[in-house]
C-alpha cells in the first residue's frame, strides 16, 4: 500500500483533516508503529486533561460513525476524545503483512498510543479506555496483556465482544427467549417464526461460520422488530468508507481484507477467563434488546473483574449501541464515572 511521505515527529504523522488546524479542540495525526500508520483523531476540551481513549467496533469499522450525535457533543464539551482506527480498520494504514493483524499487535498499539498521549499532552493527564461491540475485546486484551493499566483512571466495556463462544450461545438463548415471547404475542410473527426455524436448527457445541454469520446479522436485524426500542439510528447510517477523513479506496479495501483475519483471531482468544486481572474502576453498559453481544456477558464481566470499583447498566429500551438509543442517559452514565475516577 502507498504510504503518506510526511515528516516524522516523535514517531507520529502530523496532518490536518477536514480543513481544520490543530488546536485547543481539534488535533488529528498518524501514529507510526510497528509498520502501521494509525489514525487518531482527538476532539473536545483539550486544555481539560482528561482524554477518552474509544475504541470502535468491527473489526473491519472505524472511529468516524461515533464521532457525531449527542454523546460526542455533550462529552466532548468538558472532555477529550480520542477517536483511534485501529491496525487494519478505518482510515489507519500502513507496510505489514498478515502476521502483525493480531490481538497482540493491537494491544501493542494500544500501548504506544497511551505513551504518545502523555508525551504530546502531559504526563499527568488523565486516561479513561472504552470499547464498544469488537472495541469490547481489544480493550480487555489490551488490559491484561500490557501494564496499560497503571496509566490509566477507568475502563468503560459498551456491549463488548470480549468471548465470541460465549456471545454466541448467550445471543441463541436470547433469541429463543425473546422470540417465543413475540410469537406468543404475534408480534412481527414471519421475522420472528422464520428466525427461531433457523436459530433451533442451530448445535451450540459445532455452530459453523454460517450459524455465527446468521447470529451476528440476524442480531442487528431483530432490533427492527423490538418495539420498546428506539428507532433513531441516524448516528450509525453514513457511509463509513465515503465519509471518514484520510480513508481511501484502498484503505477501504484493506480494511475487507484484515476483517478476517483479526476476526478469527479474535474467535480463538475468549478473554472471560482473565477478567480477573483487571482491577482499575470498571463501568459496563449495555442495551438490554442486543442480540449481537447480549448482556449477559456485561453480568458476566461485572461479576468478574478484580476490582470493587464497578457498576453495571443495562438501558432498557436500547439494543447493541446504548449512545445511539438512550443517548441522553447514556452519556450522562459516561460523565458521572469520568467525574468520579478523573
Amino acid at each position: 500500500m502507498k504510504k503518506l511521505l510526511l515528516p516524522i515527529i516523535m514517531g507520529v504523522l502530523i496532518l490536518n483533516a477536514c480543513s481544520k488546524e490543530t488546536n485547543e479542540n481539534f488535533d488529528h495525526f498518524f501514529l507510526r508503529t510497528d509498520g502501521a500508520d494509525l489514525s487518531v483523531e482527538v476532539n473536545g476540551n483539550i486544555g481539560s486533561d482528561v482524554f477518552l481513549i474509544y475504541l470502535h467496533g468491527g473489526p473491519g469499522g472505524g472511529s468516524y460513525p461515533y464521532n457525531f450525535g449527542y454523546f460526542a457533543e455533550e462529552f466532548e464539551k468538558d472532555y477529550a476524545i480520542v477517536y483511534l482506527d485501529q491496525r487494519g480498520n478505518g482510515a489507519s494504514q500502513g507496510s505489514y503483512d498478515k502476521s502483525a493483524l493480531t490481538l497482540d499487535q493491537n494491544s501493542k498499539d494500544i500501548a504506544e498510543l497511551i505513551n504518545f498521549l502523555k508525551a504530546r499532552y502531559g504526563q499527568e493527564i488523565s486516561l479513561f479506555l472504552a470499547g464498544h461491540s469488537w472495541g469490547g475485546m481489544t480493550t480487555t486484551h489490551a488490559l491484561v496483556t500490557t501494564d496499560i493499566q497503571k496509566d490509566l483512571k477507568g475502563w468503560i466495556e459498551i456491549n463488548g465482544a470480549h468471548d465470541y463462544k460465549k456471545l454466541n450461545i448467550e445471543a441463541i438463548k436470547m433469541f429463543k427467549k425473546i422470540g417465543d415471547e413475540e410469537v406468543e404475542k404475534e408480534n412481527n410473527l414471519e421475522f420472528w417464526e422464520t428466525t427461531l426455524e433457523r436459530i433451533n436448527e442451530m448445535d451450540t457445541l459445532a455452530l459453523t461460520i454460517a450459524d455465527e454469520g446468521f447470529l451476528n446479522s440476524t442480531g442487528f436485524e431483530a432490533e427492527r422488530y423490538i418495539d420498546s426500542i428506539s428507532t433513531d439510528t441516524s448516528v450509525f447510517n453514513l457511509p463509513y468508507y465515503l465519509g471518514a477523513p484520510g480513508l481511501s479506496l484502498a484503505s477501504y479495501s484493506s480494511n475487507l481484507f484484515g476483517n478476517p483475519i483479526l476476526n478469527e483471531d479474535s474467535k480463538n482468544s475468549p478473554m472471560t477467563e482473565r477478567l480477573g486481572e483487571i482491577e482499575i474502576p470498571s463501568l459496563f453498559l449495555w442495551g438490554k434488546y442486543d442480540f449481537v453481544v447480549p448482556p449477559a456477558l456485561g453480568i458476566d464481566a461485572f461479576n468478574r473483574v478484580g476490582t470493587e470499583e464497578k457498576e453495571l447498566i443495562i438501558y432498557e429500551y436500547s439494543g447493541h449501541s446504548p449512545m445511539v438509543n438512550q443517548a441522553i442517559p447514556f452519556t450522562n452514565d459516561m460523565i458521572n464515572f469520568v467525574e468520579k475516577y478523573r
